[in-house]
């Protein structure tokens, strides 16, 4: 072989080398974005039957016609009391991404013991809902709206005490929604993201673990496929549009302080904020029980009412 034919074969050996490694990258930058919008079930979840309390099974549908799938709680009565007949305020549960309304059973629990009917179900995408690919929040608004749509048919809700609790996205999603729909009367968000970017950008972080080299393909994969440019989709901007609502933001782990207090100030008033540093993300619940519980209710309870429990 002569040198000219070496340094041709060394140069097509390279190209080839750099086109699978090319073809090796886009195809698992692929794979990443599947993952991404088809998260897998949550591990360690709570069970309905690990709960002493009856929910009721609902299906009903997004505001873009997406089945899902939803459990509604009532309020639990007073001790050796009768079940109101009234209409009593509601409080619409909304889990973080990649969870499913088994998450959110214990807010549920402690929602229902302090007089509040709770509403929860699993966003697209997750659970028994329908199997579509989540978007990180942009249509999972539609989610919410829905939801909303299926509480003013139920005679027992008080239409005009109607709340969103939401942890992670799922409180960036019920901002969006509220500054949207008027019927939501008052709000508890958990470290919520100040955009859909961010929020996807951090699903890519800690659920797919994306190499930062394949990070703009991935997310360029994950745009495409879900057809919406969630860039300029900003809850830190829906907060804005509250129009005086009250709104509760709970500050967890030191690493979403940035997006929490940004969004805190973007709000206007009624509003407040409780940090409770040392709890992991979304589990400001589980590290802090009795200061969450107290702190959520009385909160709820200024803002749209619930009989106090004796």
């Amino acid at each position: 072989m002569t040198k000219a034919q070496s340094r041709w074969l060394m140069v097509i050996t390279a190209l080839g080398t750099l086109v699978v490694a090319v073809i090796v990258s886009i195809l698992v930058a692929y794979v990443a974005a599947d993952a991404a919008l088809r998260p897998d079930p949550p591990k360690n979840t709570p069970y309905l039957d690990q709960f002493p309390f009856p929910v009721e099974e609902v299906e009903f549908q997004a505001r873009d016609k997406t089945e899902l799938a939803g459990w509604f709680l009532a309020a639990a009565p007073p001790q050796g009391e009768q079940p109101s007949t009234a209409p009593l305020p509601t409080v619409l549960l909304m889990h973080g991404y990649g969870g499913t309304r088994d998450v959110m059973l214990p807010y549920a629990d402690f929602l229902s013991k302090a007089g509040f009917h709770v509403f929860f179900f699993d966003a697209r995408g997750v659970g028994h809902s329908a199997k579509v690919e989540v978007t990180f929040g942009e249509r999972e608004k539609q989610d919410v709206l829905g939801a909303l749509d299926y509480l003013s048919k139920r005679p027992e809700v008080d239409q005009s005490r109607i709340a969103i609790m939401g942890v992670e996205l799922g409180g960036s999603v019920g901002i969006m929604a509220a500054a949207e729909d008027p019927r939501v009367a008052s709000l508890v968000v958990e470290a919520p993201y100040a955009s859909l970017e961010l929020a996807l950008q951090d699903a890519l972080d800690r659920v797919v673990s994306v190499p930062t080299f394949l990070r703009p393909a991935t997310t360029y994969f994950v745009k495409r496929r879900i057809a919406e440019d969630i860039t300029d989709r900003a809850p830190i901007e829906a907060v804005a549009k509250l129009n005086g609502r009250p709104l509760f933001i709970i500050e967890d782990s030191e690493a979403r302080t940035d997006q929490t207090r940004a969004i805190f100030n973007a709000a206007g008033q009624p509003k407040s904020l409780w940090v409770a540093h040392g709890a992991a993300l979304g589990d400001g619940l589980k590290e802090f029980p009795i200061e969450y519980v107290a702190k959520v209710v009385e909160f709820l309870r200024s803002n749209v009412g619930a009989t106090p429990r004796r």
